[in-house]
């Protein structure tokens, strides 16, 4: 790893190193789904509501509502948790995928820094979700996504929604991945209306299925092997390789289970992808941004050296984690007029 360009990027960031020391790093039954997913809701849920209660705006300045949406012809429903601004609509909208490995997570695990953001930017946060691996497999998940979208779009006027002000799609981590899945799928479908999404957010995505990783980017696709894993939240390279193979069960090669393996990107909106050094999935990212530029997409890379996949989650009040906080509200602003500078 010395002698690579990347080598800074797996250096500790001072800070992160303090506070991974001092606390040790979540222990997740990732074999066990049912015991990982209630772990995640009593224990990992209410540290990070704790952490940014101080944060909240108050409770008059949002109304925080459920609608449950029918998809798959309407065998099922998902979830989609809107945050709205209680003055000044109608409103942009950011469209948010929340992650979990597809097989866990919830709107409410991103609710809190959205509500913060949904009132400080004057926009309407729409939390999507959902149904999750490996109940459902893959492509149940995309699905879900790219319906979700469109629900908000037909339904733009009940929502205090006005896209004109910009309309955004993002997600982290598993909701990376499905967010530039559902951004592809939409903007490659003549039935959406072109030019609609203004922008993409990508959060520590994963963008290819470690099978899959095209050869000319084998020898840049080097984060998946790193020694060391500081991950606070207890991800591993079993886990990844899980995460397709065992849960989403996908064809290795299937670009809708890894949108790097599109053919073109060209058609996609402004990116934003943000990364971090210690991530196993850092260069998931790093290629993903290559190959957007290389297509003509203005794509921008956001690294945060030495802090690992999760930092941001786990330890929110560390500078980098403020920053990687800042830098989504900074691409929000730039994806959309209508939102408060």
């Amino acid at each position: 790893m010395a002698d690579t360009p990347i080598a800074h990027y797996e250096v500790l960031e001072s800070e992160f190193a303090k506070e991974y020391g001092n606390s040790p790093p979540f222990t997740f039954c990732w074999d066990d789904i049912p015991t990982k997913r209630k772990q995640l809701v009593e224990v990992f849920l209410p540290l990070m509501r704790e952490q940014l209660k101080g944060e909240l705006p108050e409770p008059s300045t949002y109304i925080s509502q459920d609608h449950f949406v029918p998809v798959a012809s309407g065998t099922a429903n998902i979830r989609i948790r809107m945050i709205t601004p209680t003055a000044g609509g109608p409103f942009p909208v950011f469209y948010f995928i929340h992650g979990g490995g597809f097989i866990s997570g919830s709107a409410e695990f991103m609710e809190a820094p959205m509500t913060i953001a949904a009132v400080e930017l004057g926009i309407v946060v729409a939390l999507g979700e959902y149904r999750l691996a490996p109940e459902n497999p893959h492509p149940t998940q995309v699905n879900d996504c790219v319906e979700g979208v469109k629900w908000v779009v037909n339904n733009a006027d009940t929502l205090e929604a006005d896209l004109s002000k910009g309309f955004v799609v993002g997600g982290e981590s598993a909701g990376g991945s499905l967010a530039a899945t559902t951004v592809h799928i939409l903007c490659d479908d003549p039935s959406f209306p072109e030019n609609l999404l203004t922008g993409q957010i990508l959060q520590i995505p994963c963008t290819v299925d470690p099978r899959a990783v095209p050869e000319e980017f084998k020898a840049e696709y080097q984060s998946m092997h790193m020694a060391k894993n500081y991950n606070p939240a207890g991800m591993t390279r079993e886990l990844l390789a899980d995460m397709y193979a065992k849960h989403l069960r996908n064809t290795p090669s299937d670009p809708t289970a890894s949108p790097l393996l599109f053919p073109s990107h060209a058609s996609l909106p402004p990116t934003i992808i943000q990364v971090a050094g210690l991530d196993y999935l850092r260069d998931d990212g790093i290629l993903y941004n290559k190959l957007l530029r290389r297509d003509g997409v203005q794509s921008k890379l956001i690294i945060y050296p030495g802090v690992p996949h999760g930092f941001r989650g786990v330890y929110p009040h560390l500078k980098v984690s403020k920053q990687y906080d800042e830098d989504l509200r900074k691409a929000l602003r730039s994806f959309m007029p209508g939102a408060r500078r």
